[in-house]
């Protein structure tokens, strides 16, 4: 192994290094002098907590290349100047152009729910449940059964155009519930679900599409419309001015379930196929258009409370297309296009204090109309249509009270003829007059006694029943007699119109001989004079797009 060979200057520098540090050797290794003591330390006041060093950002200092020149600092600080003072200016035009503007205005809106309800279990006096004992069409409520809304709605106002929207969707559920059968299906109906826009271009016009109910003032005691009581899927317009006056159109079809409407009958498969099909032989759906006008006038400043007169005019238009029905296999009927007519008025007087009213209605409804508008026609006219099927009514009903006292009353009388020339069991004449004296005790509940009358004549030939072999007369009359206890709690208050109630009912009606003839053999109403209904139940309403229009 070869010896390295270090050049002589590498070798200096060598030693000269180690000359240093031996003479600093020394020094280093002398002790070093104490300090001298320091006066004791003050003590120290509270000092806010300094940030970390890491959390102090770090002042970027100026590249040599970034600072400017002498003479162009000096431009830049004129500019400067200038745009500080432009600026000002800007900002203060700003600020006022900001005030000028007008705030943009927030969107109003809100889901609403709302609901009618009543809800009763009831006994008869055997032990039996409860049963609805009238004998006319429109009997009394005081033994209704089970029946709900429930009613949810989107309330809307627009900014942009300044028009309020409804949009209303409401369940009705009908007896009987789970909670009395134990069976999980239900009987529902949709009873609204449509858009209602209003104040649509003017102030007062609104519009609305889907399906509805369009209804008018009621009788209560009875739960009838006598005039307009319309269940639509359609479209409306109406128009109310702020002076009282109020307009409404409106149009719709129905199709009830019925081979007077539509037949499906089943065919061979088209082009040979295998098997059959079914076709919709008979399809056509009623069409109904109806128009309201209505003035309400005020004695006395429009926007209080205070007596008034309403008088409302009112028309149906019914029309159905015609078309072919199959009676019998291959043999085919044809129907002929159908119409009718609706035309009616109303007059209401009011008083503006405690629901004090009185309701007077006349209505006549001729050819298709004079059946309703879900009811199948039974007897036709010679030419298969409704032609000379008419219906005459009139009703009446009001609420007056006073301090701890209130009565509430509702009558109509009604005269149907079918389009049959010869009188038959759907030939009616019938009426019924109810009153319902109510006592406050308080503010909190009350007592309501009730009573009512009711007559049916049916337009038949019978035998007398005392004396079969004897020639048969005419027509058939019966009649029957009710007498109500209610009491009741209201925490909404005293008045007959104030809800909720939870209340228990008695309710007794009495029955003549031909009352009882009405139902069939092994009915119990055919057999018992005397029927009781025993109830426990409660009623409400609050919030709900169900009623007017």
């Amino acid at each position: 192994m070869r010896a390295s060979h270090h050049p002589p200057a590498v070798w200096l520098a060598f030693a000269t290094s180690a000359l240093l540090v031996l003479s600093a050797a020394p020094a280093l290794a002398q002790p070093q002098p104490d300090p001298a003591p320091a006066d004791p330390p003050k003590p120290e006041e509270p000092k806010p907590e300094e940030p970390k060093p890491e959390d102090k950002p770090k002042p970027e200092e100026p590249k040599p290349e970034d600072k400017p020149k002498p003479e162009e600092k000096a431009k830049d600080d004129a500019a400067a100047k200038d745009a500080k003072a432009g600026g000002a200016d800007a900002s203060a035009a700003g600020d006022a152009d900001k005030k000028e503007e007008p705030k943009e205005k927030e969107h109003k809106g809100s889901f609403e729910f709302g609901s009618y309800g009543r809800v009763v279990a009831a006994w008869n006096g055997e032990g039996g449940p409860g049963r609805d004992a009238d004998i006319v069409a429109h009997g009394s409520r005081m033994d209704e059964d089970v029946y709900g809304e429930i009613e949810l709605r989107r309330e809307d106002d627009w900014e942009t155009t300044g028009i309020h929207t409804n949009v209303v969707a409401t369940l009705a559920v009908a007896s009987p519930v789970f909670h009395y059968d134990g069976d999980f299906s239900i009987a529902m109906a949709v009873r609204n679900l449509y858009l209602e826009g209003k104040n649509i271009g003017i102030q007062g016009f609104s519009l609305w599409a889907g399906s509805r109910m369009v209804r008018g003032d009621d009788i209560y005691l009875l739960d009838f419309w006598p005039l307009d009581n319309l269940n639509l899927l359609g479209a409306g317009a109406a128009y109310r001015h702020e002076a009282g006056t109020a307009v409404g159109l409106n149009v719709g079809a129905t199709q009830p379930d019925s081979v007077f409407f539509r037949q499906t009958v089943v065919r061979a498969a088209p082009l040979d196929q295998f098997g059959a099909v079914s076709a919709d032989l008979l399809d056509r759906q009623k069409v109904i258009a109806s128009l309201r006008v209505s003035h309400d006038q005020k004695f006395g400043e429009r926007d209080k409370p205070g007596p008034g007169i309403k008088a409302v005019l009112y028309g149906e238009g019914h029309g159905l297309p015609d078309g072919v029905r199959e009676t019998k296999p291959g043999t085919k009927e044809q129907l002929p296009s159908d119409g009718g007519f609706v035309a009616g008025g109303q007059v209401t007087l009011y008083t503006g204090e405690r629901d004090t009213f009185i309701h007077l209605w006349a209505r006549y409804a001729g050819g298709l109309a004079a059946f309703g508008q879900f009811a199948t026609p039974g007897q036709l006219a010679p030419d298969k249509t409704t032609d000379g099927a008419h219906e005459v009514l009139f009703a009446a009903a009001g609420n007056v009270e006073y301090e701890w006292f209130g009565v509430m009353m509702g009558a109509y009388a009604r005269s149907f003829r079918d389009a049959s020339e010869r009188l038959n069991f759907e030939d009616v004449d019938e009426g019924i007059i109810v009153a319902r004296p109510t006592f406050f005790i308080g503010e909190i509940a009350g007592v309501s006694l009730e009573g009512a009358f009711e007559m049916a004549q049916r337009g038949v030939i019978t035998a007398d029943p005392e004396d079969p072999s004897a020639a048969p007369e005419g027509p058939f009359i019966a009649s029957l007699w009710r007498v109500g206890l209610m009491p009741f709690i209201s925490p909404a208050g005293r008045g007959n119109f104030s809800r909720p109630h939870i209340r228990a009912i008695y309710n007794v009606a009495f029955r003549d001989e031909s009352a009882k003839l009405l139902y069939p053999v092994d009915d119990g109403f055919r057999t018992r004079s005397v029927e009781h209904f025993i109830g426990l139940g409660a009623e409400w309403w609050f919030n709900s797009s169900s009623y007017g229009f």
